[in-house]
């Protein structure tokens, strides 16, 4: 298991740092709002529900159904469907919706204060056509795969304590499949991110700030976005409890 995500790390962790050699073309400054909740309804199952919204950017909603392996890597799959909301471009006024099958399968582990957590998740892309700022009856699809390596170091080191504070960090490199991508250009974007949190119960607060590459339309160029980042997260149990 560790020797797949090694490998996995190396594979997506070379295209993300090569994004960081080529041309920046535009930069933004944004705010991304989250919230993910997971709910637990038997030994093996959970229900994944979570919102976005980035401004100037886009909004999502993103079911699904989780299936809990038990075991010591807590490995976690979860498929569902999102719809997304992606904002017009400059002079235009036509959101473009976005239909996305999507699954993912994450795994995590610890190593003294730190807790290690990667996640592989693909997208299946149906954007609907949008021409001269009309939406057509018809739809653009590809798929992409991202990687993401994340680890926090638990800054409250006893474990009886009500509120723990954390630090993170977190990288995701997101690559483009599908006929679509004709121009050889497979790299969509690379998400960097650092902050803090503090876990309360079953919720979790952070803020962070979040660096994103975005590939441009034109050959080894990118936008860079600087988000401030905001996520609150919440574990419930809603299984049975037995005396």
């Amino acid at each position: 298991m560790k020797k797949w995500i090694l490998f996995l790390m190396m594979i997506f962790s070379v295209h993300g740092f090569r994004a960081f050699g080529q041309t920046i073309t535009s930069r933004d400054n944004r705010a991304w709002l989250g919230y993910i909740t997971q709910s637990r309804i038997s030994n093996r199952l959970s229900i994944w529900a979570d919102a976005h919204w980035v401004s100037r950017s886009f909004g999502i909603l993103r079911p699904g159904l989780s299936y809990h392996f038990n075991n010591k890597y807590n490995v976690v799959t979860t498929l569902g469907y999102a719809h997304l909301w992606i904002y017009p471009a400059a002079g235009n006024k036509t959101f473009r919706p976005e239909h996305r099958l999507w699954g993912q399968t994450t795994a995590s582990h610890k190593y003294n204060h730190f807790n290690f957590s990667h996640r592989l998740r693909y997208d299946a892309r149906f954007r609907q056509k949008l021409i001269a700022d009309k939406l057509q009856d018809e739809f653009n699809f590809n798929y992409r795969l991202r990687y993401q390596f994340q680890t926090k170091y638990n800054l409250t080191q006893q474990l009886s304590a009500k509120q723990k504070f954390y630090g993170f960090f977190a990288d995701e490199v997101l690559y483009n499949v599908g006929k679509e991508i004709k121009n050889g250009n497979r790299l969509d974007q690379n998400r960097l991110s650092l902050g803090a949190g503090v876990s309360v119960r079953h919720t979790a607060v952070q803020l962070g700030y979040l660096n994103q590459l975005v590939k441009s339309a034109t050959a080894n160029t990118f936008a860079m976005n600087h988000h401030v980042q905001l996520f609150v997260l919440q574990n419930f149990d809603l299984r049975k409890k037995h005396p």
